[in-house]
């Protein structure tokens, strides 16, 4: 499936949980009130209206504490966030990492959470939408594996960004949160009141029939806890298994997470996260969080996992040269561009998205060496990365001595360098975030007219950065015929950016979407204010017809067989409008094009 059938096919699969969720509580319920029918029918109906109400209320109170995205997710499990100013040399590996593959997918660059203290191996993403992930990492995975196996960890994390997992994730441990939370504290109560009545030594007190009380809970709870087992498993357990061949297709390394799974095996290292959230949330880890005594293993066995990705790896020669450095393979030109002689097509533009390769993170990782050090610590500074975008948008004023420093590396790697300045100000509180919005908007509109370049940060800048970005998308429209105005008048802006016959560019792409139209709207019909408008009800399309409007405008710009930096960026700007990530080697098949 590609980058827009997973997402629908995990939307589906979210109607599909709802249903087995209601199934479960049906069953769960039903065998407490069978418990209460011993006595009376009364109390029967009595006890299961009392269940079915706490299983529900626990399920909302938790997709209200979700309703934060991956941010409640790293406060739940106590995770600290990974100042880059202040990190630690494993941490800034890390950050290194997460930029690479952040790059290569076509993605915003991730918050990034460790959690302290925690010597299990393990990681997970999370989130409501592509764009706005949060990777949370244990300190035992920083301080245990090689950057090679953190960049296959971190590709498999990334790939279930890509896949639709998170929100499908999200919502599986806030149903199942209801569902289980009677056997939970039923069984917590048990062993609480187990450990009082040995300390008392009295079979008759108090703390000896509240664990008899208890006991009798979780048994008939049981149904409850192993359904919502059983759901956790059938979810997730083949996505691990895609996560982990999809990390060999971004890094073109099998060894890497071969290895990351080889060396949880080789150091006897512990995955099971102590945090008392971790058993809700064991499904979205890279390996397995819980130690289970019963129920369905939420993770395939490490052995299959490494059999599956990489069926002829050499454990013992891996791990004889497990930390030697590997060469590089990429080749780049001056103006660091992958070099390759091939011309960019539209349909290897559609495949590129939500699928980077080997090559975008060859591309990444050499993007990011190539910046001087200075304009790096800028990015991870939030008044400073303010004043990288001033810089990118050209307004040199408010970008104080760091426009000079800009100037001399953005060139046709603008839109990325925006990424990257973008988690430090995301770090801040809305109220500055707003501020900051506004400044750029207001320097963007003081001459009366807005550029192409100025279009398109400004358009990144209010998806990125205004308030409720990180909530999931929400399905108002199911074909594009519905807002086909405004599919129009999108696809006439591209047009007229693509060259000077607009109308043969325009012809190109409405021939996709098949809506007879006889010419692109007029350029003064085609305002900032109205092209924004349009591209804000074109992101409430449904995942399935976004492929089209995609494939469209791709059309439009490649009508003359070429691509230039303007197309590049405009197109990049709608696709994160659609919440579809395009990597960046995009921008870079010919070089030629796109020298500075």
């Amino acid at each position: 499936m590609d980058f827009f059938e997973q997402q629908e096919h995990s939307r589906s699969t979210s109607r599909w949980l709802v249903l087995w969720y209601l199934v479960a509580v049906a069953l769960t319920v039903a065998s407490y009130a069978a418990l209460g029918a011993l006595l009376s029918w009364p109390l029967a109906l009595a006890v299961a209206a009392l269940v079915a109400g706490c299983i529900l209320w626990v399920s909302a109170y938790r997709m209200w504490q979700f309703r934060e995205g991956g941010h409640a997710v790293a406060d739940l499990l106590g995770a600290s966030f990974v100042d880059a100013e202040r990190a630690s040399p494993a941490e800034r590996k890390l950050l290194n990492v997460v930029d690479e593959m952040a790059i290569a997918s076509g993605l915003s660059v991730p918050p990034v959470y460790v959690i302290r203290h925690e010597d299990a191996v393990n990681a997970l993403v999370a989130g409501y939408s592509p764009n706005e992930a949060v990777v949370v990492v244990t300190a035992g995975a920083l301080e245990k594996l090689s950057r090679d196996e953190l960049l296959g960890v971190m590709g498999h994390e990334f790939s279930h960004i890509l896949n639709g997992d998170m929100a499908l994730n999200l919502r599986l441990a806030a149903l199942l949160a209801g569902l289980t939370w009677l056997g939970d504290k039923a069984e917590a109560l048990f062993f609480a009141s187990a450990r009082a009545q040995r300390a008392a030594g009295d079979e008759g007190s108090p703390a000896a029939f509240a664990a008899l009380f208890a006991a009798v809970v979780a048994f008939v709870g049981f149904p409850g806890t192993l359904a919502g087992s059983a759901i956790r498993a059938a979810v997730s357990r083949q996505r691990e298994l895609l996560a982990d061949a999809a990390s060999v297709q971004f890094t073109r390394n099998a060894d890497a997470i071969a290895g990351a799974l080889d060396s949880i095996a080789a150091l006897h290292a512990r995955t099971v996260v102590l945090a008392a959230s971790a058993p809700g949330l064991a499904h979205m880890f890279f390996a397995p969080a819980v130690a289970n005594w019963f129920g369905f293993a939420t993770h395939p066995p490490i052995d299959e996992r490494i059999r599956r990705v990489h069926p002829r790896f050499l454990r013992a020669e891996y791990r004889a040269g497990r930390h030697d450095p590997r060469p590089e393979v990429a080749v780049l030109d001056g103006a660091g561009n992958v070099v390759k002689n091939v011309r960019t097509a539209p349909a290897d533009v559609m495949a590129s998205v939500g699928r980077p390769t080997g090559d975008h993170v060859d591309f990444s990782r050499r993007l990011l060496e190539s910046l001087p050090a200075r304009l790096r610590q800028a990015l991870r500074s939030p008044p400073e990365a303010e004043q990288v975008l001033f810089a990118l948008g050209g307004f040199s004023e408010a970008a104080g001595e760091l426009a000079a420093l800009v100037d001399t590396v953005a060139g046709a790697q603008a839109v990325i360098l925006a990424e990257l300045a973008l988690p430090a100000v995301k770090a801040q509180p809305q109220p500055r975030r707003d501020r900051f919005l506004a400044q750029f908007a207001s320097l963007v509109e003081r001459d009366g007219r807005v550029t192409l370049h100025e279009f398109v940060l400004l358009t990144l800048l209010r998806q990125r950065l205004r308030e409720g970005a990180g909530a999931p998308i929400a399905t108002r429209y199911r074909r594009v015929e519905e807002i086909a105005d405004d599919a129009r008048a999108l696809l006439s802006l591209v047009a007229r950016v693509s060259g000077d016959d607009s109308a043969k560019a325009f012809s190109a792409g409405a021939r996709v979407l098949d809506l007879a139209w006889e010419a692109p709207s007029e350029s003064r019909m085609l305002t900032s204010r109205s092209v924004s408008a349009s591209l804000e009800r074109l992101r409430l399309l449904a995942p399935l017809a976004k492929p089209a409007l995609l494939r469209a405008c791709v059309e439009t710009v490649m009508a003359d067989g070429r691509l230039q930096v303007a197309e590049a960026e405009l197109l990049r700007a709608i696709a994160a409008t659609l919440d579809c990530p395009v990597p960046p080697v995009l921008a870079a098949h010919d070089p030629l094009t796109f020298a500075a």
